[in-house]
């Protein structure tokens, strides 16, 4: 919000007034929301300075309340709860607003305060004063704009005032005298000479300002440039004279929402209100949802590096261990050429020779033994160690098969979080990697911008209500030709569905090889080809994380072979029998057995 916005809502703002104050809670510590309303109007007035985008306005949110209040926010409650609003002044046309309220002190007698809300760079601040000096701050004063027991002191500085000026020549003047000034320091461009000029004008509505003189913001600035600029500010001002405002929100740089109370020729209309309120009002639900998202995506993507971390980390020592224990072969036959050779060398010896009578012809082997012991003592170590890494071979397969499981889960959640378009999809990948965590160990706290609305709580549905079941996911369906479909799978519950609900005899199923991706279900059609197979290879490739590698490996295999393990995680199978399709995304793929 620019000084010139600003402008535009309290001018509006001014007709509701006076208003009286009802409530007061500071959400957040650079945040009030007063509760205020009239004979016309009930609604909360919000003074924001979180988050470096400064907002002032009427707003439907509601943000949850610190438990205990802080001290600035029961001091307004104790001075202005169940007084009014009487003024709403500005700074010039800087974005420094002076709330006027009649409040009362300790004896109920009515006294005049002051808020001033100073939202001008550096040191912005609420303070609360009363007969002119500061009494309270939201934040603990910084600079020399607001100290303790002083009065206000403005930033210093002053720019034309496009509110009063009316003839083009006082606008055309004033910009040449800015230009002459910086001419001597440093070259300046028509963007920061209106910047530097203008009260209240900001980068947005600078660069509308130079589109209308036709001026590019960082040519070289010439005598006809600022002729040009003088005009079509001259027209800015009429507009804030007469009170023509059109407020709108735009699509402004990367998505972000920008509102205005004047039109922003750079920018697409996202938005048109019939009032500065209500476009504030939009603009502030905007900006919430906006913020919301970028606050969920960041959690859930800093949740899924850590399950990725720690599972990452089990996968690699879990293969270290299988590497290990599937040595227990040779302590079984160590032992066993000890027990059958006789042999009874006494402690102090490193290895036996036995007959090993396995190899044909037999052979000497040398058996290496643990000096400690004698060679019975090892043959009976040997034994122990057998069982031992016998039954630890067991214990890793199995625990590495549930690894390998959540990693394949957690693949499909990374393709489902990269299409992922607002809080909903967020939601439930972050529903999704939370289980993971949980099942993990990993502690996390999901953030408010993810609780859009309650947890659900699914009743049971009543006899006379027919639905279709609310939990049958959305499966990606391809035609291919002579009526051949090919449902893909984009996440684990989807893979799941795939086998467990939507197979058919005579399906075909088609994975990616030794490699994380969508499960392809291809329902031949009336004229079945290879050619069906390689268009569902390459489906399963191009949705796969090997999609970036010269040449992939898809199995393909009939859907009839295809299991799920009882227990194991959803779009978790194992399946025999496959083929493998060769697959170069920028040529023909070539079928041959494994």
């Amino acid at each position: 919000m620019d000084g010139i916005t600003l402008y535009a809502i309290r001018s509006e703002l001014s007709g509701y007034l006076p208003l009286k104050v009802q409530k007061i809670h500071q959400p957040r510590p650079k945040e009030l929301v007063f509760s205020v309303w009239s004979s016309s109007v009930r609604d909360r007035l919000i003074l924001s300075l979180e988050g470096n985008r400064p907002f002032f306005g009427f707003s439907d949110e509601r943000r949850e309340n610190p438990p205990v209040p802080s001290g600035f926010c029961l001091g307004l409650r104790k001075r202005l709860e169940g007084g009014a609003l009487v003024a709403v002044n500005q700074h010039r046309l800087d974005r420094i607003l002076f709330l006027e309220f009649l409040g009362h002190d300790d004896l109920g007698n009515t006294v005049p305060y002051v808020i001033v809300m100073d939202m001008a760079g550096r040191g912005q601040n609420i303070g609360l004063y009363k007969e002119g000096v500061l009494e309270a701050a939201a934040v603990p004063p910084s600079g020399e704009r607001f100290l303790h027991g002083r009065p206000y002191i403005p930033p210093p500085g002053e720019r034309l005032d496009l509110t009063k000026v009316e003839y083009e020549d006082e606008i055309a003047r004033e910009l040449e005298s800015v230009w002459s000034r910086a001419r001597d320091g440093r070259t300046l461009s028509p963007l920061d000479l209106l910047r530097l000029a203008v009260e209240g004008m900001g980068k947005d509505l600078a660069i509308s300002t130079l589109m209308d003189a036709g001026v590019r913001p960082e040519s070289s600035l010439s005598a006809d440039a600022v002729s040009n600029l003088a005009r079509s500010l001259l027209e800015v001002s009429a507009q804030l004279r007469k009170s023509e405002y059109h407020p709108a929100i735009y699509d402004g740089v990367k998505g972000q929402p920008v509102f205005h109370v004047i039109p922003l020729h750079q920018y697409r209309v996202k938005e048109t209100f019939g009032s500065v309120l209500e476009g504030c009002r939009g603009q502030r639900r905007h900006e919430n949802s906006v913020a919301a998202e970028a606050s969920a995506r960041s959690y859930v993507e800093s949740l899924y590096k850590k399950v990725e971390k720690k599972l990452e980390s089990r996968h690699r020592a879990q293969l270290e261990d299988l590497a290990q224990a599937q040595d227990y072969m040779k302590y079984k036959v160590w032992a066993s050429l000890i027990d059958s050779s006789g042999v009874r060398t006494p402690p102090g010896h490193t290895e036996a020779l036995c007959m090993d009578y396995y190899r044909d012809p037999p052979a000497q082997v040398a058996v290496p033994l643990d000096p400690k012991y004698s060679a019975r003592d090892n043959a009976r170590n040997y034994w122990a160690k057998y069982a031992r890494l016998k039954r630890a071979q067991e214990v890793v397969e199995e625990a590495l098969e549930k690894t390998q499981a959540d990693l394949q889960r957690l693949s499909e959640v990374a393709s489902a979080l990269e299409k992922a378009a607002g809080l909903e999809d967020l939601a439930r990948a972050a529903s999704a990697i939370e289980s993971l965590a949980r099942k993990n160990g990993i502690s996390f706290r999901r953030p408010s911008a993810l609780e859009v609305r309650p947890a659900e709580s699914p009743k049971r549905p009543s006899r006379s209500t027919a639905q279709r079941p609310a939990g049958e996911p959305n499966i990606e369906t391809i035609e291919g030709r002579n009526g051949t479909v090919y449902l893909v799978g984009g996440n684990a519950r989807q893979n799941d569905y795939l086998i467990t609900k939507l197979r058919k005899p005579g399906d075909i199923w088609l994975h990616v090889k030794n490699a994380r991706g969508a499960h392809v279900l291809l329902r031949p059609g009336d004229a079945f080809t290879d050619e069906d197979i390689l268009m569902g290879a390459r489906i399963a490739a191009e949705r796969s994380e090997a999609r970036t590698g010269s040449k992939v490996e898809v199995d393909w295999v009939p859907a009839s072979r295809v299991r799920k393990p009882r227990g194991g995680a959803p779009g978790f199978v194992t399946y025999t029998g496959q083929k493998t399709v060769l697959v170069s995304l920028d040529s023909t793929p070539s079928t041959r057995n494994p």
